[in-house]
């Protein structure tokens, strides 16, 4: 957006501030997975269904948000988010019982996904125009990565100095809750009664789009196709490739976790910025995203075949790392050239997410099967190339729906008339 001064500056902030809490604070049971195990006296079992407490409301709510993020302003959308997060979170410090920690995290599931994850993209979209929207998604998923680091190694002082695991994750999560109640305060003083528009988004929110209309629209269905093989490639490769190092190129645990600091952190917050700069040097940005398929694609047949070379593998491991995050944090960018109107954003992105994300369900259990079978044959190499060759087939079918993008932008560049500068469309594009 032109004039992005101090007033957007912090809006932008407290937008990634609040994606990044939301999608760190629930999580904290895996980063310290023994120490809350120990604390709350749970089960792995209990863990687990704490995990798909969370997973499913996260799925049901995406259309909810949508919904929610064309009738309510980003202003009470983002507070309301940040007070319940703080409240939630000073709760999870405050009791050990089952039943509320499940409670807590439907809860944690809701305000995640209805209240925040729609009225995050919204805003983020509406703080960008047409050129820089990559730079913008891009930046905001950086800063989501500095953010989450930051609050990391603070979490790791504080488990560290304490004398107890009990009481280190009671501290923990009191100084999240703190957090997320700074960040509540500085939302109340910066984030405008009324959502941000640029000047081209005048007309277009007049325009009222219902469920049907962005069903309708071409570019939400490439839209979802594109998203939804790049957040696989992400998505499985980020939770597979440390156990690789491990299980097949047997280096050991302590520098399996270095490996996946770098690739959990350092690579995010490159693959966020060079990735926006990247996408935005595309006049179709369907390109850029067939030659990040490509790339993977490419890493992934060679990974196939330089086990026998350990350093190889885990520089090939690292680049599809980085090529992925570049996908992931770019890929809602391509909503305008989809054809998708800044005022369908809010519904557009509930129904994308809860679609996309679908296979968020399934990739888990057929993943873990083919390791499992593999381990019990006694040859875990063949289940990780299991895994590496699906993710093949996730890249190809990525380039195909990457190809579907350019041809849509193509079509719709060939259908704008000289006066479409001065009028955006106000009509649902089908």
């Amino acid at each position: 957006m032109k004039n992005f001064g101090f007033k957007n500056a912090m809006v932008f902030l407290i937008l990634s501030a609040t994606v990044a809490l939301a999608y760190q604070l629930p999580f904290l049971r895996f980063t310290f997975y023994d120490q809350f195990a120990a604390a709350y006296q749970l089960s792995n079992t209990q863990i687990g269904v704490l995990a798909s407490a969370l997973n499913l409301t996260y799925t049901f709510c995406y259309p909810i948000g949508g919904w929610m993020a064309d009738r309510f302003s980003m202003r009470s959308m983002i507070s309301t988010t940040l007070a319940a997060y703080a409240v939630l979170t000073f709760a999870f410090a405050m009791t050990t019982n089952f039943t509320a920690l499940l409670i807590i995290h439907f809860l944690y599931g809701f305000f995640g996904i209805a209240t925040l994850w729609s009225a995050y993209l919204k805003g983020i979209r509406n703080l960008a125009n047409e050129d820089n929207q990559s730079k913008m998604f891009g930046g905001s998923e950086a800063l989501r990565g500095v953010i989450q680091t930051l609050m990391g190694f603070a979490f790791l002082a504080i488990v560290g100095l304490a004398a107890t695991p009990a009481a280190g994750m009671k501290v923990l999560f009191i100084f999240g809750a703190g957090v997320c109640a700074l960040f509540f305060v500085l939302a109340l003083f910066f984030l405008p009664k009324t959502d941000i528009k640029h000047e081209a988004q005048a007309v277009v929110d007049e325009t009222k789009y219902s469920v049907m209309d962005v069903l309708k629209n071409k570019g939400v269905w490439i839209t979802i196709l594109v998203i939804m093989f790049a957040y696989l490639t992400w998505a499985i490769g980020n939770a597979y490739m440390t156990t690789y190092t491990v299980q097949v190129l047997n280096i050991s645990t302590t520098t399996a976790s270095a490996i996946g600091i770098v690739r959990s952190y350092i690579i995010v917050l490159l693959a966020g910025v060079i990735g926006g700069f990247f996408m935005d040097k595309f006049t179709y940005k369907g390109k850029g995203f067939m030659i990040a398929f490509g790339a993977i694609a490419a890493a992934l047949v060679a990974l196939l075949f330089s086990a026998k070379v350990i350093a190889i593998s885990i520089i090939l491991t690292l680049v599809i790392a980085f090529i992925a995050n570049i996908m992931k944090s770019t890929y809602w960018s391509i909503m305008d050239q989809a054809g998708i109107p800044v005022g369908m954003t809010g519904m557009a992105t509930g129904i994308i997410s809860f679609i996309a994300f679908i296979p968020d369900v399934f990739y888990g259990l057929i993943c873990g099967k083919w390791l499992d079978d593999a381990k019990a044959a006694g040859d875990i190499a063949t289940g990780f190339n299991q895994i590496f060759i699906l993710l093949i087939i996730c890249a190809i079918l990525g380039i195909g729906s990457s190809l579907l993008l350019v041809k849509r932008t193509n079509d719709l560049k060939n259908m704008e008339s000289p006066s479409s500068d001065l009028k955006p469309e106000t009509t649902p594009v089908s």
